[in-house]
């Protein structure tokens, strides 16, 4: 709008230095999208049409997926090796056993099941998911931004436009996951023997047999598990008994009062929209300040949007007379549900994921802005401001690494029938074997961040022959070869993890990330991890020192350097305060590329990772 740009730049020229800080950003936003002094009402028009379908497209996506409701029916000999059946209601008409898409309906089974076409039924109805409705409008929206950013005429494709406001410009971020891929190189390859190794022996064959065995998609979550529980000492359905979601949940909680010196107080007047809904006010411990509120609702239903998130439900800011408007925002998750009278007990990963989540909780409440605009918020909600976004996953990611310390680990662990934690030996091999088998899941995520980049950085090639429709026009070009978005995506995780995908599958369509703000910024989690690693060795070296990690001190700096300042600052800036020094990459990759050491002798194990040729190869 020229008029609300003309106005703001007269803002920007008068306000006081805070305000004008504050101005110039709604500036840089507006210029960023299109907006200028000489646009004219018809470029205005095209570029709100372009948009406006966009945010259609995008929303219809992220329902189809939200709103999936299909399962698969399997018997009880085909769900063999599974811990705890009766998670599966069974179905009347067959009597077999519903499976939803749900990720804590599929992942026991791609980790557990014995049967492999079991695991391969599983993940052929992920990665196949909404794809008949998903795909075409996967390619729309790519086609609509490059439209949007040609229009504009300020950049050359829909990455380097979104990239401008980030930490890692467009050429960054690509050599930055370059140099990603290296680093897991070694890994991924050493891995990818041992797991070829396990299925060998698990299909009877010995190190002198001939006969070629390559890992399917559906074996890599299987033969990663049995390892880790034969070999690491990391055995998931026994690390499950110790995680009832209660004692996680309370645990969680209290170490988050402790290190920034809060008290939570359950509301129980406040209204919610589900039963499951529970509301929390936040107050500062010292002060008895009240902070803002949050709201848990942890468990999936029909409808509900599908992954885990923390979405803000309103911001923080100061009104004109000083008073303050206080923030809230909700933790939606979909973790393990109780089933019939059982309760819920959470997978390894489920308590990572908690404890990540609960971390952006505590950089929305605590921002302490004075716009709305520098408050705590990311791309999928309809108001502008936040962290930059490459910044947005950094204070939590560095505050899920508080899960893999013994301290905190004997704290959030209780055995589901004495009450016991986790043994100290167990927790030992968890921490050891923290990035074992690591290989595979992180060179996938690095292929499908390098395809976020290439789909939204290059080009459209046409095809040689008449195209049917305008979406059969757009071509990538790989490796001498050329391809549409969907085999594109195939070809990309197979060149980077040399693991076939379902062959017809585009798990692209039901990928929410792209189409919920992290288009051209999936590269943000890894960007962020390698931080989050920085900023946490300063908590690490209180461990090492034998002290506490929860450090009410430290917290408080935490507290007050990263999380208060919210977007106020640029996420460097506040990585150089908290820190005193320039951040680094450095201490992440020790941590990757540090070999896995088994704590104990085992004669199998060593028989095990000899290739075919008796060549013993590092972990």
């Amino acid at each position: 709008d020229r008029e609300i740009f003309t106005i703001m730049q007269a803002a920007a020229s008068s306000a006081p230095p805070d305000a004008g800080k504050v101005a110039d950003r709604i500036l840089s936003i507006m210029i960023q999208n299109g907006c200028s002094n000489d646009q004219s009402s018809d470029h205005e028009e095209k570029l709100t049409t372009i948009r406006v379908e966009i945010e259609r497209q995008c929303t219809e996506f992220c329902e189809n997926i939200n709103e999936n409701a299909s399962f698969l029916l399997f018997s009880d000999d085909e769900l063999a090796g599974l811990d705890d059946l009766d998670r599966y209601p069974v179905d009347e008409t067959t009597e077999k056993r519903r499976v939803t898409l749900k990720a804590p309906d599929t992942l026991p089974i791609l980790k557990s099941a014995v049967e492999s076409e079991t695991r391969r039924a599983v993940l052929q109805a992920m990665s196949t998911k909404c794809q008949e409705e998903n795909t075409r409008r996967f390619e729309n929206v790519l086609e609509l931004r490059q439209q949007c950013v040609d229009a504009m005429k300020l950049y050359n494709c829909h990455a380097e436009h979104e990239l401008a406001t980030k930490m890692a410009q467009a050429d960054v971020a690509l050599s930055f996951l370059t140099d990603m891929v290296d680093a897991y190189k070694t890994k991924l390859e050493n891995e990818t023997k041992l797991l070829v190794q396990l299925k060998r022996l698990e299909l009877g064959l010995s190190s002198d047999d001939d006969e070629e065995v390559s890992l399917d998609a559906w074996d890599l979550a299987f033969y990663t598990s049995q390892f880790k529980a034969q070999f690491a000492g990391v055995d998931e359905a026994v690390l499950r008994q110790y995680f009832p979601l209660e004692h996680v949940k309370s645990t969680i909680l209290a170490i988050y009062e402790e290190l920034f010196g809060l008290k939570f107080e359950r509301d129980l007047t406040a209204e919610v929209w589900h039963d499951d809904v529970e509301c929390y006010a936040v107050f500062d411990s010292t002060s008895r300040e009240l902070q803002g509120w949050f709201y848990l609702d942890l468990f999936p239903r029909k409808g509900k949007y599908s992954h885990q998130c923390v979405y803000p439900l309103s911001p923080s800011f100061e009104r004109e007379d000083g008073s303050r408007v206080l923030p809230s925002c909700v933790n939606l998750g979909n973790l393990s549900p109780p089933r019939e009278g059982k309760p819920s007990l959470l997978m390894w990963r489920e308590v990572q994921t908690f404890f990540h989540e609960f971390g952006h909780v505590m950089h929305c409440l605590l921002a302490d802005t004075k716009h709305s605009i520098e408050s705590w918020t990311w791309s999928a909600v309809p108001w502008p401001g936040g962290v930059q976004q490459d910044f947005l996953e950094v204070p939590s990611m560095m505050l899920e690494n508080f899960v893999w310390e013994p301290e905190v680990l004997k704290r959030l662990s209780k055995h589901i029938d004495n009450d016991s934690s986790l043994p100290d030996e167990t927790i030992l091999s968890l921490n050891n074997s923290r990035t074992l088998m690591t290989g595979h899941a992180k060179s996938k995520y690095l292929a499908m961040s390098l395809f976020d980049l290439k789909v939204h950085s290059e080009p459209f090639i046409a095809p040689n022959e008449q195209p049917e429709s305008t979406l059969d026009s757009r071509r990538y070009e790989l490796d001498g070869e050329i391809h549409g978005a969907a085999s594109l995506f195939n070809a990309m995780v197979k060149k980077y993890t040399g693991i076939e995908q379902i062959p017809g599958s585009f798990a692209g369509a039901s990928w929410l990330h792209l189409m919920q703000g992290y288009d051209a910024g999936y590269y943000g989690y890894i960007w962020s991890e390698a931080y989050a690693a920085d900023l946490f060795h300063r908590f690490e070296l209180l461990s090492n020192e034998g002290k506490s990690i929860i450090d009410p001190n430290l917290g408080r700096q935490y507290r007050e350097k990263i999380l208060a300042p919210c977007a106020t600052r640029g996420g460097f800036e506040l990585l150089k305060d908290f820190l005193g020094r320039d951040p680094s990459t450095e201490a992440f990759k020790r941590r990757v590329q540090k070999p896995w050491t088994p704590l104990k002798d085992d004669r199998m194990l060593e028989s095990l990772v000899k290739n075919g040729r008796g060549v013993l190869f590092d972990l």
